[in-house]
């Protein structure tokens, strides 16, 4: 099975989101910006107090850098990689994406479930347990919050 679905258009690296005054870069996600990858960025534009950059290593829609940083080289590794629609990877990303929705659905479910357990509850102990049960629970829907997880 194929798994380069890259069409070699070369949007993903002329299209590069960046907050410098926060050092985020929304790429293969929302991820903190390294230094070693803010220095191979050109800004080009910018919108909402957001850069939008090029790659310097882009010539011809490829790649010129021998020696392409990690994040570069597993792109997109993430389900929530910022890529434009016409890239071909937007199927399995979005397949992908859906997948990690989903077990964030099935979380937010236990957690009503505990909630409820909590109000009915009258024995102290089983108090204590739920509320930890319930923290671990929101921390990690909280994880994808940047990613619109309270709608899921």
């Amino acid at each position: 099975m194929e798994k380069d679905f890259c069409k070699k258009c070369g949007k993903c690296c002329k299209q590069i989101y960046v907050d410098f005054d926060k050092k985020l870069l929304y790429f293969d996600g929302i991820l903190p910006l390294k230094t070693d990858f803010a220095e191979m960025l050109i800004p080009i534009d910018e919108k909402d107090g957001i850069t939008i950059c090029k790659c310097k290593f882009l010539s011809n829609n490829l790649c010129t850098n021998k020696q392409k940083p990690k994040i570069c080289l597993e792109f997109p590794s993430s389900p929530f990689a910022f890529i434009p629609d016409s890239c071909g990877f937007y199927g399995e990303i979005f397949i992908k994406k859906e997948a990690e929705k989903q077990k964030i659905r099935k979380l937010k479910e236990e957690i009503v479930h505990y909630e409820s357990l909590l109000k009915i509850t009258t024995n102290k102990r089983e108090c204590q347990q739920y509320e930890k049960i319930l923290k671990v629970l929101n921390s990690k829907v909280e994880k994808y919050s940047a990613y619109g997880s309270r709608d899921w």
